[in-house]
Parts: C-alpha cells; sequence; structure tokens
C-alpha cells in the first residue's frame, strides 16, 4: 500500500502542470479572432439613408456625413453623436451627396458634398461640389461651390482654411476622363492655391504631420486597371515632393503612420509605403474593398470596407507588416469609412433593413491600446510553476 500511495502522490504535481499547461493554453490570444461589435445605431430608418464620412469629435462623440435619398435625388444628412452613437442633433441639406466631414478647431465643423449629371452618350459626367461651415450645433454659417469639382476629402488646416482633394470632370472629347486636384482655401472656404494632375482622380487627402500634404487615387476611375494607383506628397505651398505609382488598381484611403510613412487600402489591396513613398509591403484582400485604414491603438493598422462577394461589412487588424491578427465581419451592412478612437474604432456605412431599403448605421469596436499586461504575466508565472511542479514530482519519484 506504501508504494501504490507514493506513486498516485508523485502525480499530484504531475496533473497540476498538466492543468496550468492546458490554462496556458487558453489565454494566448488567438490570431485571425474577432473584436465583438460594442454598440451599433441606425438613423432615418424611415428612409433610404447611409454615411459615407465620419470623424472623432473632441467631446468623445462622432460626426457623420452621409445622404438620403430625396425625390430624384439626395440630401446631405449630418449627425452628431455621443460616444456610444446616441443621436444629439441632426441637420439636413437639399440637392447633395456626401463626400467628407471634419470637426474645426472652434468645436464647429466643414462638410463637403457633390452632385453629378452623367452624360451616357458621351460617357461623361459634369457637377460640382460645395462645402458648407456649421458651428457646433450643426447651423449652417457659410457655403461654398466648387464648380466642375468632385470633393473627396476636406480637412482643416493649421492656418484657419481647410484642403480639399478630389478631381475635376474632364469635358467631353477631352484626352482624360478626370484630373486630380489639390485646393488650398482660407477660413471662408476661398481658395487661394490649387494644384492639377491630369489623366487621374483623388479618392483621398488628408494633412501630414509637417503641415503638408498627401493624396491618393487612381488614374482610371472608371475601370480600376491594375497599376494605376497612385500616392503624391506635396509640401505646405503645394509643391509636389514626390509621386509613385503603385501594382493596385486604386487607393481609397491613406494614413501617415507614426514613423513618417503612409498605409493605404483599396480594392483588394492594402499596403505600407516609407516617408519617399517607395513600398515596403504589399498584402491581398481578395474580394475585399478596403474603403478605410486607420492606425491600431495596439500599433500596426486596421483595415475596414465591404466584402463584395458575400455584401457584408468587415474590419480586420494587422501587425506592423501587414499581417492579420484579428477579423471581424457584421451581416446586412456596409463600410464606407472608419477612424481609430481612443478605445478602438468608429465604423460607418448602411445596414440593410430589407432588400429594397437601408438606414445609416455607426458601429463600436474596442479594442485595447495594449495586450492586457496580466496575460503574459500569468503565462510566465504558469510555465515556471509547470517546471517547478513537473521537477518536484519526478525528484520524489527518485
Amino acid at each position: 500500500m506504501t508504494g501504490i500511495y507514493r506513486y498516485f502522490r508523485n502525480r499530484g504535481p504531475t496533473m497540476a502542470a498538466l492543468l496550468i499547461a492546458v490554462a496556458m493554453i487558453a489565454v494566448v490570444p488567438v490570431s485571425g479572432a474577432a473584436l465583438p461589435v460594442a454598440w451599433n445605431a441606425t438613423f432615418s430608418p424611415e428612409e433610404n439613408s447611409k454615411f459615407d464620412a465620419v470623424a472623432g469629435t473632441a467631446d468623445g462623440g462622432y460626426i457623420a456625413l452621409g445622404s438620403v435619398l430625396a425625390g430624384s435625388g439626395e440630401d446631405l444628412l449630418l449627425v452628431k453623436t455621443d460616444g456610444r452613437g446616441s443621436e444629439v442633433w441632426t441637420e439636413r441639406f437639399p440637392g447633395m451627396a456626401a463626400a467628407s466631414v471634419a470637426e474645426t478647431a472652434d468645436g464647429g465643423y466643414i462638410a463637403a458634398g457633390y452632385n453629378a449629371t452623367a452624360e451616357p452618350e458621351q460617357n461623361a459626367y459634369q457637377g460640382s461640389s460645395l462645402l458648407i461651415r456649421t458651428d457646433a450645433a450643426g447651423k449652417e454659417e457659410w457655403r461654398q461651390v466648387l464648380q466642375g469639382e468632385k470633393v473627396s476629402a476636406v480637412r482643416p488646416t493649421a492656418d484657419g482654411g481647410y484642403v480639399i482633394a478630389g478631381w475635376l470632370w474632364d469635358p467631353p472629347g477631352s484626352a482624360n476622363d478626370t484630373t486630380a486636384i489639390v485646393t488650398k482655401t482660407d477660413g471662408s472656404g476661398t481658395p487661394t492655391w490649387n494644384r492639377t494632375f491630369p489623366g487621374a482622380a483623388a479618392n483621398a487627402g488628408i494633412v501630414t504631420a509637417d503641415g503638408g500634404y498627401i493624396i491618393g487615387g487612381t488614374k482610371s476611375p472608371f475601370a480600376y486597371d491594375i497599376g494605376d494607383a497612385f500616392l503624391i506628397r506635396l509640401d505646405t505651398a503645394g509643391n509636389t515632393l514626390w509621386e509613385k505609382n503603385y501594382a493596385v488598381p486604386v487607393i481609397f484611403d491613406v494614413e501617415e503612420t507614426d514613423e513618417g510613412g503612409f498605409v493605404h487600402s483599396g480594392n483588394f489591396w492594402y499596403g505600407l509605403v516609407d516617408a519617399k513613398g517607395d513600398e515596403v509591403w504589399l498584402r491581398n484582400m481578395d474580394g475585399l474593398a478596403g474603403y478605410a485604414v486607420t492606425l491600431r491603438p495596439a500599433g500596426g493598422y486596421m483595415i475596414a470596407g465591404t466584402d463584395i462577394r458575400r455584401g457584408e461589412a468587415f474590419a480586420f487588424g494587422t501587425d506592423g507588416d501587414g499581417a492579420i491578427r484579428w477579423n471581424t465581419t457584421i451581416p446586412d451592412t456596409r463600410v464606407y469609412a472608419a477612424e481609430s478612437t481612443p478605445g478602438g474604432y468608429v465604423l460607418a456605412g448602411i445596414r440593410h433593413l430589407s432588400p429594397a431599403s437601408g438606414a445609416a448605421w455607426l458601429a463600436g469596436l474596442e479594442e485595447a491600446a495594449e495586450p492586457a499586461p496580466t496575460t503574459p504575466g500569468f503565462g510566465a508565472i504558469a510555465a515556471g510553476a509547470a517546471l517547478l511542479l513537473l521537477f518536484a514530482g519526478r525528484k520524489r519519484r527518485g
């Protein structure tokens, strides 16, 4: 009996070690796991509506810009929410489709919309864009018409003005369909200078950390041919610093990294370039339209958009080399814009209510800025405990 008792007694540490090892496996983060949707909200469900742009606000909430179908056209839908997507106020501006929105330094907002008419017999478009400046309550202060221009992005600048990226619709019969344009305005929206790039269309534009600008887009806006995606870097006066093409069809969004490079996303591809525009890496995401890219709080990047094959929203986070660390899909929705928040991300787009109707939609994903410190600590302690217990068991058996 003594021998049998000693046998079971010595197995105790071994079994404990195995249990600890199992616990260690359970707490190791799994690559590709989904982030849960922390909250979501719909707006104007009685009408066909969608959001095309979203930005964080200084009070921890969001400002979202979208469109509502109104007769044969569209109205701009400007919505202010709190940090959980609850509506604070809503304003509508007739006759425009949504393009871009941002908060201004004084707590107001700058919104951009456009209208366009097709000329099918000439395979051409014509139209104009509109800048609308509002106060903190969404009440219009002024507007500025940009004739012949389609705005894609508007951002406030340090001097109190704005920079606008988009394109001009070239007249029928021209050598090109579009001409990319960057316009700098004063605080009243009056243009002070512009720069044009024939044969291109800018879908994205941001102000860089040094006060310059970068735009991204495609040279084939109606076909998205491989190799036509571009980035153009400008200084504060609008002079071209560099212009690069990439072996992808289109860039929909671009974001500056903490290292001074630029991460971009588009149809089926996302990539990273350095401060001179030279490619660092490029990753394929077959079937996914990456309409938005932003920085992850934990490091790396977040790409969001729509799975064209399944017709549903997606968002995934990567490490600094572009490897996917988590992936989230949201059925019956599409994402057209996204932005980082202090605790994760806000997604903007449309929720499908039926095959023929949809509502403007926001959703929040939560992600910690750094991995929970208890996880690696527990793993290290557990590993040490397991080794000690196994060693103790072997020593007793000896």
